[in-house]
């Protein structure tokens, strides 16, 4: 039997991501789903961070869910109804697994969300789908208008169990999708029997990885060579002013997202370059 027939197979939750492109209205929707979302999350976190040192107790996740729901009966919180109650029950699961994190020596205490940062909502069971339109598949939110398009860009392996709407600092929505698998493990780099193949990886500066073999992995400096359109735009926001007679500038706000952009798309093809390599590695040896 070769190895290739006595391959194990094993279930794994891969993560799918896709572009989004939502209309002016669905824009507006997500953006109230993102600050309530928001504001839940660091309402929560300070209501258990106070609840621990002033009052010595611990508020659990149905504690928090409790009080969540009495606070979208009140009158200067009743807003909070207004969007899908799923996205704001996952701030309050997403906050659960921060302090897990911290307790268990994985991360540091948590701490606020800033609407400056990316901004992220999650949805799980009924409270999304993907449906049929003309002939296109898009994506279902609940108390979403409409449908949001989907540019896919490869086919999901099964029904997603949960999918998280992001948008960075540059504008850009995405969605991710999780996903149940069967997964192949990869067969051995040398074949059948023998010694496993290693390869001693030395991480670095003038060439971002070199390896035992003697190849250079090299480095793109990608930042670096393309420094003067980051420090052109720049230099184009720093001259705009931020506020105008009647509140936030348009100009400035378009320019600040032209910067982003800038910074977007390095860090894109530095993410591409090195998820390529450490692929690439996977396959080619197996003890890294």
């Amino acid at each position: 039997m070769s190895l290739a027939d006595n391959v194990m197979k094993h279930e794994i939750k891969r993560t799918y991501r896709y572009r989004l492109y939502p209309s002016e209205a669905q824009k507006a929707e997500l953006a109230r789903t993102f600050g309530c979302s928001r504001w839940v999350y660091n309402w929560a976190l300070e209501t258990k961070t106070k609840a621990y040192y002033q009052d010595e107790e611990s508020l659990s996740f149905t504690d928090l869910s409790g009080r969540l729901t009495s606070k979208k009966k009140e009158e200067e919180t009743e807003w909070l109804s207004e969007v899908s109650a799923v996205t704001l029950q996952q701030s309050l699961r997403n906050l659960n697994q921060a302090f897990t994190n911290f307790f268990e020596d994985r991360a540091e205490y948590p701490s606020f969300k800033s609407k400056k940062a990316g901004q992220t909502a999650r949805y799980v069971g009924t409270a999304f789908d993907i449906r049929e339109e003309n002939g296109k598949r898009k994506l279902r939110l609940s108390k979403m208008p409409g449908l949001i398009n989907i540019r896919w860009s490869r086919e999901l392996p099964s029904e997603p169990s949960s999918c998280t709407v992001t948008k960075n600092a540059a504008g850009q929505y995405h969605v991710c999708f999780v996903c149940t698998e069967e997964a192949d493990l990869l067969p051995r780099a040398d074949g059948e029997g023998g010694d496993l193949e290693p390869v001693g990886v030395d991480l670095g500066i003038e060439s971002l990885a070199v390896l035992s073999t003697g190849e250079k992995a090299g480095n793109p400096r990608w930042f670096e060579n393309e420094q003067e359109r980051p420090r052109r735009e720049q230099q184009k926001l720093s001259r705009k002013e931020k506020k105008g007679p009647d509140g936030p500038s348009n100009n400035w706000e378009r320019q600040r997202k032209r910067v982003a952009k800038v910074h977007q798309r390095i860090q894109d093809r530095r993410k591409d370059f090195i998820e390529k390599l450490t692929t690439r590695l996977a396959h080619d040896f197996d003890v890294i």
